[in-house]
């Protein structure tokens, strides 16, 4: 019995977080009632009052109001918060679309099952491309571990056919690489890192990543890698717009229409010079990795010109012309 009234405090704690909110309150009686349907549990309302009061004691936020019972008050997350999350797991295109649901599902338990159902009209768009991986969650784990503790790690890596399946490289070769950093760019996961048979830096998709495991050996330090000297993941994403190996440039672009500024800071950040000179036009200046540029302007073509480099203008020319062939 001793037992069963320490048990009853977690139980009432339960049935405030899942039966009450601000606009649905619990009085001690009707508590006492779900103790007993939901657990076989009867305890006197008096009990029920004293673990209350000991759960407020310990930092719950219950809420009294007077006879008309009491709720569970602050949670975990504020409403925009918990709605801001879930937008951001449904908006993964790393995460397939079941465990985007599930980990939303684990997100709102914290909430009441009244306030759950305002979390019910988001959704995520399943185009297919989300194939059933769970494994990034293993690969995410092993990786983040690896980086804390400064080891190398061993996996496969391979891309998707046609046939919609991963496809490893090398015949199913373990690549040994010095892992850095994980990022998040436009809905993929990335690692940062550098393959310990060269001495730059580069990136490698999670999803694409199986057999994962750490090996006994420190990493090399980021600093002794070509790229690594003073090292900022910060302006690496800034300037890897597509996560894409190989050379920075600093170029000069002209931006053609003002309603295009928009979409080019949502690219590529506000810190970069931009501005308008005495002719009325919008130039742009920025450090950037020079294939993510040639790819980027192929997209915004019509609206903007690359001016400087010169050879990365060059190589955009050429571009256009083997696409201009393709359609001739």
């Amino acid at each position: 019995m001793a037992s069963e009234k320490k048990s009853s405090l977690l139980y009432v704690l339960k049935i405030l977080k899942e039966s009450t909110d601000e606009k649905h309150k619990l009085t001690y009686a009707e508590i006492g009632e779900k103790l007993y349907q939901m657990f076989g549990i009867e305890i006197e309302r008096k009990t029920i009052a004293g673990n209350v009061d000991v759960l407020i004691e310990h930092g719950f936020d219950i809420v009294k109001c007077g006879k008309n019972g009491l709720y569970l008050g602050e949670r975990d997350f504020e409403d925009g918060e918990l709605l801001f999350l879930i937008d951001a797991i449904y908006s993964s295109k790393s995460m397939p679309t079941k465990y985007a649901k599930d980990l939303a599902g684990k997100l709102t338990k914290s909430f009441s099952r009244f306030k759950r159902k305002m979390f019910n009209h988001l959704e995520k768009f399943d185009d297919g491309s989300d194939f059933d991986n769970k494994q990034i969650f293993y690969s995410i784990e092993i990786l983040n571990t690896a980086i804390e503790q400064k080891k190398k790690v061993e996996f496969q890596y391979g891309a998707y056919g046609i046939n919609k399946e991963l496809v490893l490289k090398g015949d199913g070769k373990f690549y040994k690489i010095n892992p850095y950093f994980m990022v998040n760019s436009r809905g993929k996961y990335y690692l940062v890192c550098n393959n310990d048979k060269y001495d730059d830096i580069s990136n490698y998709k999670i999803e694409n990543i199986r057999g994962a495991r750490i090996i006994e050996e420190d990493a090399k330090p980021i600093e002794s890698v070509k790229g690594g000297e003073n090292f900022s993941i910060k302006d690496y994403i800034k300037e890897h717009i597509y996560m894409m190996a190989g050379k920075t440039v600093n170029a000069e672009i002209k931006i053609y229409s003002e309603n295009k500024v928009n979409d080019f800071l949502d690219w590529f950040g506000k810190d970069v010079f931009i501005n308008k000179n005495k002719n009325g036009e919008i130039l742009a200046s920025l450090k950037v990795n020079e294939d993510a540029l040639v790819y980027w302007a192929l997209q915004y073509g019509d609206h903007i010109e690359v001016l400087k480099p010169a050879d990365t203008r060059e190589k955009i020319k050429l571009k256009l012309e083997e696409m201009l062939k393709k359609y001739n």
